[in-house]
């Protein structure tokens, strides 16, 4: 099978444990893009975020933003697709983190809130250099369209509430972690999966010409419907359960790995 796309979580999965790109990732992301193959960023992050990462290649790629709710190209911006969130669900999802006093972020399409003045809150922001901005009832949000909403907690209690809000949305919104920490609710349109499937039908390509590469729950849906699902050796079980094969984690260069054998080999 020759590949034509390979679509890459971003934390804890192309990024070592120090969020860095290798020098051995980055040469075979070139060398597989210099050979014609597509490279998708998939990332729960927001534009900001992946800013830097659009300055490696000569190429403008689609690039997966905010857990599938969005997609841009990421030299021109030129803008793929949205998959806003209901506000009537983001009400409630926001309403249910109040009531358990739990901090959290909102990413609209003109900037990024919080619930309240958190050190959570306040670390989330300063991922992106922005400011705690204070929302306090979503329907001030006039004009803004929702793309996530996240609920921040400990791990533990993410878990916990993971199972929880999925089983009280189900078939209304989608409810995973992307990180440890992050409990992250989009619309029931969004999700990597439905994202890869938009872009292969933009650009011509089928599922079974696609890899894709990640370490989260928020990854399942991508993993399940590229040819070729991978999850790095840092993945939880049941993540990798759903993939075809497991390879080497972030900080062995799993995603390398995985383009020499599959891309750059063939």
């Amino acid at each position: 099978m020759k590949y034509k796309l390979i679509a890459s979580d971003l934390d804890g999965t192309l990024l070592n444990s120090e969020s860095k790109l290798t020098p051995r990732t980055m040469g075979a992301l070139l060398k597989a893009v210099e050979a014609g193959v597509l490279f998708v960023v998939a990332t729960g992050r927001a534009v900001r975020g992946v800013e830097p990462l659009c300055g490696l290649f000569d190429k403008d790629l689609p690039f997966i933003v905010f857990n599938g709710a969005s997609a841009i190209m990421c030299k021109s911006r030129r803008t793929l697709f949205n998959r806003f969130l209901d506000i009537a669900l983001a009400k409630e999802a926001y309403n249910l983190g109040m009531s358990r006093g739990i901090p959290m972020a909102i990413w609209t399409d003109k900037r990024l809130w919080v619930s309240r003045y958190h050190e959570t809150t306040e670390a989330y922001c300063n991922l992106y250099g922005m400011d705690q901005l204070i929302i306090t009832d979503l329907d001030k949000l006039s004009g803004e369209n929702i793309f996530k909403l996240i609920w921040i907690g400990s791990a533990e209690n993410v878990r916990r509430y993971q199972s929880e809000m999925n089983e009280h949305f189900a078939g209304k919104l989608k409810c995973h972690s992307s990180m440890p920490q992050y409990l992250e609710f989009v619309s029931s349109e969004a999700g990597k999966g439905a994202a890869l499937e938009e872009i292969g039908r933009l650009c011509g390509i089928d599922r079974s010409e696609m890899i894709a590469v990640g370490d989260g729950y928020n990854d399942i849906s991508m993993l399940e419907y590229a040819g070729l699902g991978v999850a790095v050796e840092n993945a939880p079980d049941d993540v990798k359960a759903v993939c075809d094969l497991v390879t080497l984690s972030n900080s062995a260069d799993g995603v390398a790995a995985v383009i020499e054998e599959y891309i750059l080999n063939c």
